[in-house]
């Protein structure tokens, strides 16, 4: 299982908070990071009954990018996605293909849970590299905040018990990639109002495909060449 992190976003009931160190303690997870919580009062001690030792130790940010340094891949969660495919902020997988993909690399994985009345916000969903939501019925389709956390936990865990694959690519790495595709869009004039979206959408698959660092080098390698191509094109052709 990778090294995790939880970030639990403006979480606004104590109970909640404790329930979601209970469930930590039942999948082996004890870091956690909270953004601008409520008071925790005896309800969030009460609650995380033998999962307490995680609100002891849990730290209490004011920004939500102090709580993501240091990650090689952020994840958010949803209840709301969408259904179209140029929405690239809501794309999301299951909790379950999340871990088939994930559980068995190493690096640091931070998982975004969001409020309790309105989740993420697309400013902040920006800073993710990966959506998860959970399936549910259409009559209620919004789980509590720590059932769905102890869903996604469940299914790290399960399938943690895997061998390690392959050692993902950091973000010092992803935002370097990020920026040869940026520079290489530029080089190619590229329809200045397709970047920004187009950027995203890069982004997204890039965070999707679980990128190795060997596999990162490749892709460096073979977007720097094409946009050192496209300089030396444009030289000899004025």
């Amino acid at each position: 299982m990778p090294d995790i992190r939880v970030i639990l976003v403006e979480p606004k009931f104590p109970g909640n908070i404790g329930s979601v160190c209970r469930a930590m303690s039942n999948f082996g997870l004890d870091e956690l990071v909270m953004v601008n919580p409520c008071d925790l009062g005896d309800d969030a001690f009460r609650y995380a009954k033998h999962g307490r030792f995680v609100l002891d130790k849990a730290k209490t940010v004011k920004k939500l990018d102090t709580a993501l340094k240091g990650l090689d891949l952020i994840v958010a969660t949803t209840g709301r996605p969408t259904g179209s495919d140029k929405k690239f902020l809501r794309e999301p997988i299951t909790p379950r293909q999340f871990a088939e993909k994930y559980s068995g690399t190493t690096g640091k994985i931070g998982i975004l849970f969001g409020r309790e009345d309105y989740g993420l916000y697309n400013e902040e969903l920006k800073n993710c590299d990966v959506l998860v939501t959970i399936p549910t019925h259409e009559i209620n389709p919004i789980m509590n905040l720590s059932h769905a956390c102890t869903v996604v936990f469940y299914e790290l865990y399960a399938h943690g018990q895997k061998p390690k694959r392959k050692k993902l690519a950091g973000s010092t790495e992803k935002e370097a990639l990020n920026k040869i595709f940026s520079e290489l869009l530029d080089e190619i004039t590229y329809a200045p109002h397709k970047k920004a979206k187009t950027r995203i959408m890069f982004r997204k698959i890039i965070a999707r495909s679980g990128l190795s660092t060997w596999e990162f080098h490749t892709l460096a390698g073979v977007f720097s060449r094409a946009t050192k191509s496209v300089r030396r094109y444009k030289v000899g052709k004025d």
